[in-house]
């Protein structure tokens, strides 16, 4: 990964900055727009036409040259990461085939807690005539930090065959928490089943991975908020030797929202995706753990403890259910020699809050006696020892990895 894929976009911005793109219109542009867009307007396409207006030639899209607005914002300023929110276009002249073009996009303002950019953008031609102005606005969103060293301190060591012999399903395991997981499990011994759902080249490049330092592992596609899909990929991860350790990490990302601006389907689906995956999967998986006296380990959210994170209420609700769902299985399934768990790390830096401002995570940071957030490897360090044989008398359980952020 090139190393500055892991600095803040953001920081590297400033008010006056500029940046430019240029490009000369042709033929086979207009052409290509018209197929693209349905705007098949004999204005642009028709000589003959365009002849009898006063351009006396066809102009070209107004739309294809302003095009170019959305390279400058997305490749140039702000850059890989923005998003477009908003832009007002003035065309003040017609542009015409054979035209040289020079887009350009001045930063004019930068709101570091919203992470909204405000740029002055304009467009002329090889005469200098100004053919488009405007206004942008685009948000650089925040992208989930790779670890880095001052981040914590060094990993110890995995215990290689800590579980060999067993086979493990991580849910959601493409990315973040799950991907750390399937990868700290995988090195400690196991076969490990890589659920993803859409991410499919990020799995890939996982199982790539795994397999490279000697692991054993195979990627599934599968809707884990249905029966069918649960059923199917335990059925693969099992094989014809069975399943010993089922982590239960899918969910969605959050979506930050007041309880007045709710609707019941956004709890629902967030009851779904979190509670009712682990209620399919687990369900599906259930022979396969009794027969080997497996382990369950559902990863919830400090969010949903003690004062619960406002705002996220689908969130942090549907963590709750599972929570309980949790502990009542760990009462059911004891006597089959099932342990159930939960683990509820605090903020980790992951995909699915990477919208969260610093001023939050600095926040988080300052009252955590560690002095930094939680890594998806210390998530993943909890979850090894839930799986391991150290854990054979724990059951019930909800491990805090928080760094002291919330004692009990």
């Amino acid at each position: 990964m090139d190393s500055s894929s892991s600095i803040d976009r953001l920081t590297q911005l400033q008010v006056g900055q500029r940046a430019t793109v240029c490009r000369t219109v042709t033929s086979e542009d207009v052409a290509a727009f018209a197929q693209l867009s349905g705007d098949y307007n004999a204005l642009h396409l028709d000589r003959e036409f365009a002849a009898r207006t006063e351009f006396a030639q066809p102009v070209a899209h107004g739309f294809l040259h302003a095009s170019l607005l959305s390279t400058l914002i997305g490749m140039k300023i702000p850059g890989q990461g923005a998003l477009y929110l908003s832009q007002t276009i003035e065309f003040s002249a017609p542009v015409f085939v054979g035209d040289a073009l020079e887009a350009t996009a001045i930063i004019e303002k930068i709101d570091t807690d919203t992470r909204i950019v405000d740029l002055a953008t304009q467009i002329v031609n090889q005469n200098g005539q100004t053919v488009l102005r405007g206004r942008a606005r685009a948000k650089v969103l925040r992208l989930a930090r790779e670890p880095s060293a001052e981040s914590g301190k060094t990993p110890p060591p995995p215990l290689t065959g800590l579980l060999a012999g067993k086979r493990a399903l991580v849910t959601g395991a493409s990315r973040g928490i799950g991907r750390a997981t399937a990868r700290l499990l995988a090195v400690s011994g196991a076969h490990v089943c890589v659920n993803y759902r859409n991410s499919a080249s990020a799995a890939a490049s996982l199982r790539e991975e795994i397999i490279s330092q000697g692991g054993r592992c195979i990627t599934v596609k599968a809707d884990v908020m249905t029966p069918w899909g649960a059923k199917d990929l335990v059925e693969a991860a099992a094989g014809a030797e069975g399943l010993d350790i089922l982590v239960n990490n899918a969910g969605p990302k959050i979506d930050s929202a007041p309880f007045a601006r709710l609707e019941w389907d956004q709890m629902a689906e967030a009851y779904s995706a979190i509670a009712g995956s682990a209620f399919h999967v687990t369900q599906a998986a259930l022979p396969h753990l009794k027969s080997r006296q497996g382990r369950i380990i559902n990863v919830l959210s400090t969010a949903a403890l003690g004062r619960t994170a406002y705002h996220w209420m689908p969130y942090v609700a549907a963590k709750a259910a599972l929570h309980a769902m949790s502990k009542n299985l760990a009462q059911e399934l004891g006597p089959s020699g099932i342990t159930v768990n939960t683990i509820s790390p605090s903020l980790v830096p992951t995909d699915l809050v990477s919208e969260t401002p610093d001023r939050v995570l600095q926040a988080f940071i300052g009252r955590t006696p560690l002095r930094r957030l939680a890594t998806v490897e210390d998530v993943a360090g909890a979850i090894l020892l839930l799986a391991s044989p150290y854990a054979n008398f724990i059951t019930g359980e909800n491990l805090l990895v928080t760094g002291g952020e919330i004692m009990i």
